[in-house]
Order: C-alpha cells, then structure tokens, then sequence
C-alpha cells in the first residue's frame, strides 16, 4: 500500500511504513525511445497489471525495463565504477529504472550510462539520479552493520535486520516492533547511529524472522522446482541445477533444510501420493555466508529434470506447472519478484524492499540476503525466486508477507553448480 506525504512516499509492507523521499536531480535519458518488450506470459502481464492499476500495454513495457536492470547493474559495476550509487526501479515513479551518481550526474557519466544501457538494450525508461554516497561506502556500511548483528544477535530473544537501500543512498537498520533489544543490541543502534550519520536509516519489521522449514503441491515426472520435499522435515525443491564439473544434475533447496531435515534422501510424491526419493543432500551451507543447498538426483532418466518451476494459482498467478526458467540474474531494488513454495498454498509476487540484508533465523546470522514484500509460510525453505522466467534466488525465512531469499548467483558460485536452462 502506498499513501503520499508531502515530498515523500509512505510504503506499508506487512505492517511495516518506511517513508521514502522523492529523489531530485533525475535527467531524462537521451537517445531512441524504442522499448524492449518483456518476454513474459500473459498471466505475469495481467497479474502486474492488476497490481498497478495500469493497462497492459503498460504493464508489458515496464516489465521489459525491469528484465534489463539486472543487466544494466552489472555493466555499471565495471563501466561507472567509483561513481555508482546503484541501480533500482522506482516503484513511485512508473516502475522506471533509476542510476545513481556519486556527486551528480554530468555528460561524462550520462554518456556512459547511455551506453552501458544501449548496450543491454535499454533504450528508455531510465533517469540518471545524484546521490551524495557512492554504493562502494555504502556496501562497506552494510558489511560492518552485518558483521556487528552477527554479534549482538548471537541468543537475543528479538533480533535486528540490516540491509542495502539503494533508493535511500543509505543502509537499513530494523528493529522488531515490541521486542526488547538487549544492552548490547541497544549500544550497536547508538554506535551506527553516529558511525554512519546520515547513511543510516533506523526502521522496525512486525513479527519474528523464522526459517521455513516444515502436503501441499505434488508433481508426477519430470522433476521440476516448487514442489514439497520431505525427510525428517519439510521443505520446498528449488530450481534443477547442473555441475559445473561433470554435468551431474541436483536440485536446489535451503541450506537450513539440511541442517534441521537431514542429509540422506530427501524424497517427493506423485499427485497419487506415492513416495519417490530424490535424493541425498549433497552439498549445503548455513552460516554467514549463506544459506542453500543441492541435492544429488539419484535416478536422471527416470526423474526427466526440466528446468520448470510448478508454479500455482494465486492473486496474480495463473497455474503453470511447465513455467520454464530460461536465465539467472542478480536482483535489483523495487523490481517484482514471485515465490513458489510449498506450503503457503498460492503462488506469490511483491517487490525486492531490500539487498545485502543481514537476518538471522534458527539461531543463525546469514549475510548479503535479498528481502522482498511477498508472503510465505513454514515449508517453503528452498522455494523458487523467480520473475520473467528467470531465476533470482532460492527463498529462506521470513515473517508474514516478508521474505528472505538467497541470492541464486552466490547459490551457483558456492555451490559450484548452474541453474538449467530450458534451453540447456
């Protein structure tokens, strides 16, 4: 829900209000106005469409702007450099996609970013912003913010979040609404308060950060991601993913499902409910750096891995359950976002509220999460990020109707795998 204020937008996510102020200093980008068209389904068009009060044709080219952003960021990482204060859609603003420049934007930077842009083919929808922080400084603020939660989190009865608002030019600290933060929790609020000065926003999250392990969707072969896998507990099976050393196929889940659900086979049902191993978990980390998992898929041929995700009815879903993932990519601040899980019974989609996010969950802190304004439920641990028929990331915890995932690309990195491709 969004309520306007005078120079400044209230954003309601689950409870939560952030006020986030207009951005000034926005310059038209230059060049042709032709838009790349989104390559997505009709169902994810209607489902925006309906979300944003627009007509489809608009859904449609605002979605093509999103599916280049991921695209844009990393090209700016190597062409802008020191100057970059991020990339984000604005939601508030007709979902364009915003550049931020350290110190303001010139023709220097402008013919740059036209560049980088023309070259991912992103011909319109974009605006050069000035922030006053460059995104490398703000990084640094977020990983020291991280690493001090890691701290001060460690047996605290509520827990505090942290994580990147490229929009804000500034890091995220939340607290939790009602909770009472310990003498060391309190001196880390004071003690960021002064280190980063206006480089801090101070917010609050409703609710408890909890990991999502605990039927609901069953799929018969192929083996695809967004169905319930169980040992001794229950989880969502993520995307298929392929090794990068000897093509062996596995599938994507939580790195916490391992830890609390077991290491040996992890097994699926059929729609008549018989049960059918997957496999055992072959590689899995829950600690700082992450949390995620794959599992060996012991019978190829008879399973058929594709790469699909069973995607289910929902406010803005239709069923789909050969829904193909052709790419992955990084996320990028404000763009949509869909969740598959399990559990929660519907498919879902909100908007990426937050990255580099620190939580911790299961007595856990975990680092460079991605947060978003989705709902979930116990047992949707591993489930499928996804928009655009592309891949984002693999969901962990949450509270309500905000969730934590883990980056897809770290996930493929750390784990030394691909996520398939419907054309692979």
């Amino acid at each position: 829900m969004f309520r306007r204020l005078a120079g400044a937008t209230v954003v309601v996510l689950c409870g939560l209000s952030i006020i986030i102020h207009s951005p000034a200093g926005a310059v038209p980008p230059a060049g042709p106005t032709t838009t790349t068209p989104a390559s997505a389904d009709d169902w994810e068009v209607a489902g925006f469409a309906r979300e944003r009060g627009i007509p489809l044709a608009q859904a449609r080219q605002r979605l093509g702007w999103q599916a280049l952003a991921p695209d844009l960021t990393e090209a700016l990482e190597r062409d802008l450099a020191a100057r970059s204060g991020g990339v984000w859609v604005d939601v508030h603003d007709g979902d364009r996609i915003k550049v931020g420049v350290a110190g303001g934007p010139d023709p220097e930077t402008a013919a740059i970013v036209r560049r980088a842009a023309d070259a991912v083919g992103l011909t319109d929808g974009y605006d050069l912003v000035g922030v006053r922080h460059r995104l490398d400084t703000i990084e640094a603020d977020n990983d020291w913010l991280g690493a001090e939660l890691a701290r001060v989190n460690a047996d605290a009865p509520a827990t505090l979040a942290a994580g990147i608002r490229t929009d804000r030019n500034a890091v995220e600290l939340q607290l939790p609404e009602g909770g009472t933060l310990t003498p060391a929790q309190r001196a880390l609020v004071a003690d960021a308060r002064q280190r980063l000065g206006e480089r801090l926003l101070v917010g609050s999250y409703d609710g408890v950060i909890q990991a999502d392990a605990c039927a609901y969707p069953y799929c018969d072969k192929p083996l695809r991601g967004g169905v319930r896998i169980t040992n001794s507990g229950g989880c969502t099976g993520g995307f298929i993913a392929r090794s990068k050393v000897d093509d062996k196929l596995y599938q994507f889940t939580a790195g916490h499902c391992a830890s609390l659900g077991g290491t040996d086979n992890w097994s699926t049902k059929f729609t008549d409910l018989s049960n059918h191993v997957v496999g055992p978990v072959w590689h899995w980390k829950w600690h700082g750096g992450g949390d995620m998992a794959i599992m060996r898929i012991n019978n190829v041929p008879g399973w058929n891995p594709k790469a699909w995700v069973n995607v289910t009815n929902g406010p803005d879903t239709t069923a789909d359950s050969t829904y193909h993932i052709s790419s992955d990519k990084l996320s990028v601040l404000g763009m949509r976002i869909c969740i598959t899980g399990a559990s929660f019974g519907n498919s879902d989609c909100g908007f990426v509220t937050q990255l580099g996010v620190t939580a911790t969950y299961g007595g856990v802190t975990v680092h460079n999460l991605g947060r978003g304004s989705y709902c979930r439920t116990g047992g949707d641990s591993g489930a499928p990020m996804y928009s655009l028929h592309t891949a984002y990331g693999l969901h962990v915890a949450g509270s309500g109707c905000d969730g934590f995932y883990q980056s897809i690309r770290s996930a493929e990195v750390k784990l030394n795998v691909n996520v398939l491709h419907s054309n692979s």
